[in-house]
């Protein structure tokens, strides 16, 4: 007969990963990691009229965590990228 395992402490368990919220040097973007759907999504919102620029999603939270990192060094760029 199998036994079940002691139940753990519930006080003691992580928290799940919760997203984040980061805005480029001119606040004039926000880029926001969430759970959506399974995933995580990374979506780039521009503050001045609320529209959705793009979105992605990863299904791990540190590729989703450092695909908005990317974001925000892209728009923190004073030049644009060379090739544009």
């Amino acid at each position: 007969m199998a036994m079940a395992s002691p139940r753990r402490n519930d006080g003691a368990r992580r928290p799940a990963p919760s997203g984040m919220v980061l805005r480029n040097d001119n606040n004039t973007h926000e880029v926001e990691v969430a759970k959506a759907l399974n995933q995580w999504a990374v979506t780039v919102t521009a503050l001045a009229d609320n529209r959705l620029i793009c979105q992605d999603f990863f299904a791990r939270r540190w590729e989703a965590v450092a695909r908005a990192e990317d974001f925000v060094r892209l728009l923190n760029r004073t030049e644009p990228p060379p090739g544009w």
